[in-house]
């Protein structure tokens, strides 16, 4: 057996996977990852893995299909709030991009530092980007300084 970095995260992959699948539509509740790769560690492999290295599959074995949907609903919004070709449109897009590809190999949403980050970096550039939108149509409505 090997044990390098990549045969484990295929693995970690792979687990999630028919985790996913034994609870597919709601999946196993918040919170449920650790006690699932317990309940499936074989011989003397470490049984304290609590993170699939995935968003995806981190929110769809808790959460399942369904939760994964609204995550990827959440970042498509996020991605159309930044559409335009300002500097702080183009700023939104770059930390949203990054979030998702990072997403692929790690599931930091659920860690506190790099989910506040996102959060913080798309509330800020989201904002700024609205406020140029309404400047540009003429429009105060949502902007709450003109109020």
């Amino acid at each position: 057996m090997q044990s390098n970095s990549t045969h484990q995260h295929l693995e970690l992959i792979k687990r999630s996977f028919s985790f996913v699948l034994t609870a597919p539509i709601i999946g196993h509740g918040t919170g449920s990852i650790p006690e699932q790769y317990r309940n499936a560690a074989v011989g003397d492999e470490p049984r304290s893995l609590a993170n699939p290295h995935n968003q995806i599959l981190a929110v769809a074995v808790q959460l399942g299909f369904v939760g994964a949907a609204v995550l990827v609903a959440m970042w498509a919004a996020h991605f159309m709030l930044f559409r335009g070709s300002s500097l702080n449109a183009w700023i939104g897009i770059v930390i949203v991009t990054q979030n998702v590809v990072s997403s692929l190999f790690n599931s930091h949403l659920f860690d506190f530092t790099q989910g506040w980050l996102y959060v913080f970096g798309v509330g800020v550039a989201g904002g700024t980007a609205l406020r140029e939108r309404a400047r540009r149509s003429g429009s105060h409505e949502t902007d709450p300084v003109a109020a």
